[in-house]
């Protein structure tokens, strides 16, 4: 059963109407909430792909850039490649998480009007931080520190590049 039809069915009376207060549904109304719902699911597996494409080729460019045979040129390259790639995931990363937040935002409103319980955005990350976990991996939220994560490997590749330019035999 999807999601809307969980809500649809927590929040109507026995002859499936809408709960008192809320706005009448019509199929359109629930295709457009499936629609972004799904859209949204697919915003956040994009998120989190980004990451782990990016570690990919970070690995793969810092194993050049501090590989004691890759000449003074090829760490150079491989070490502004670096630089280039972790902007460009932090960027990419960015947009998608903001476009995942849009549309969980759109739907725990939509759920508000139509179902009066939101099971999206805000409503659902409060009850997912009372949920009991390890406190030291759920103390941060996820993004913020992935972000923090993406933003060191630029900084070491900043740094290699700096070595490769200035002090070439210390890579050596």
């Amino acid at each position: 059963m999807n999601l809307w039809m969980e809500c649809r069915m927590t929040n109507s009376d026995s002859t499936g109407s809408p709960a008192p207060g809320s706005e009448p549904q019509t199929s359109a109304d629930a295709v457009v909430y499936q629609v972004v719902a799904a859209r949204r699911m697919q915003w956040d597996a994009l998120l989190w792909q980004v990451p782990a494409l990016s570690l990919t080729a970070q690995a793969f460019l810092f194993t050049i850039a501090l590989g004691s045979d890759s000449s003074r040129y090829a760490r150079v390259i491989a070490s502004a490649l670096a630089i280039v790639m972790s902007v460009l995931s932090l960027h990419l990363m960015a947009r998608h998480r903001q476009a995942e937040v849009t549309d969980a935002h759109w739907l725990a409103d939509y759920e508000q009007r139509h179902f009066g319980n939101p099971v999206h955005g805000p409503v659902w990350a409060q009850r997912r931080n009372q949920t009991p976990a390890p406190r030291l991996l759920t103390r941060y939220r996820a993004f913020p520190v992935w972000m923090t994560g993406l933003s060191v490997f630029g900084i070491a590749a900043l740094t290699t590049l700096a070595l490769a330019l200035f002090a070439p035999n210390v890579l050596c």
